[in-house]
């Protein structure tokens, strides 16, 4: 009991240390200019996180986001390795500076900061078996389904608040919760329209449904609290500007041909374009 005690005070010391250091440098951003570096978490979701297995370079729509961000503050893209369920922990205790495509839901709102722009808008979607006939949530959510989504992503609360009947199964990455659909171990996986498009096209297995009612689903970068809000305001503005320039289509779109697949058709990241 008192080892443990001892620890868990050790670990709030350390995470708590952060935020004092972090105001005294005057905050995010003047941390990232003082440093020289912007580091974004990163984890294995393609079209947003790709690492290649061969030179361990990662690439993706967040990673080129990231890219573009750095750029404009003439600082270092760092990526840092995280999931997403550790990524409000990873914010907090400043391992990170940003997180992309984390959905700002109301219980992460309570821990970080949001900007007020979307980074761009996607819709809930399903990789299902060949032939299913189903068309809508209602049908998935029947007892013999067995459903794979990712843990700690807004997909997870989105499905467990949506299925009364279906089995669902919990998975720590996007490619686990692939494998495991591969295996025959779920009956369906669910994830965002852009990542089933990149996994079908890899797999060549089952089929991409849009269940009914399809609604766009606006997503965002996970920031850290801070007093100063010059970073927060950075970034509302920096994504804004990118958003009404079409620059998430651009990137994404880029992605697709860059892993073999024709974007043509596809929908993109502007809801207005849809």
């Amino acid at each position: 009991m008192m080892r443990r005690d001892i620890l868990a005070s050790l670990a709030a010391i350390g995470i708590a240390g952060a935020a004092p250091a972090l105001a005294q440098s005057g905050g995010t951003m003047a941390q990232v200019e003082d440093s020289g570096q912007l580091r974004i978490g990163v984890t294995s979701a393609e079209p947003w996180f790709y690492k290649d297995p061969m030179s361990e370079e990662w690439t993706g729509v967040g990673v080129a986001m990231g890219e573009r961000m750095a750029e404009d503050l003439g600082v270092e893209m760092v990526p840092v390795e995280t999931s997403w369920s550790n990524a409000v922990a990873a914010l907090q205790a400043n391992q990170i500076d940003m997180m992309f495509v984390l959905d700002p839901t109301e219980e992460r709102r309570q821990a970080l900061d949001f900007p007020e722009n979307p980074l761009f808008y996607y819709a809930m979607g399903a990789l299902v078996g060949e032939g299913y006939e189903g068309t809508s949530w209602d049908d998935l959510d029947q007892p013999d389904m067995r459903i794979g989504v990712t843990l700690g992503t807004s997909l997870d609360r989105n499905i467990t608040e949506m299925m009364d009947e279906a089995e669902i199964s919990r998975f720590s990455s996007n490619d686990e919760a692939i494998a495991a659909f591969a295996a025959g171990r779920v009956d369906a996986v669910v994830q965002f329209h852009p990542a089933l498009v990149v996994q079908y096209a890899r797999l060549q297995l089952g089929e991409v449904l849009l269940p009914e009612p399809v609604e766009p689903v606006a997503t965002s970068v996970g920031l850290r609290k801070d007093n100063d809000g010059a970073f927060t305001d950075w970034v509302n503005d920096t994504i804004g500007t990118l958003y009404a320039e079409g620059v998430p289509d651009e990137i994404f779109d880029e992605y697709l041909e860059s892993r073999g697949v024709d974007p043509e058709g596809i929908p993109g990241l502007v809801r207005e374009d849809w």
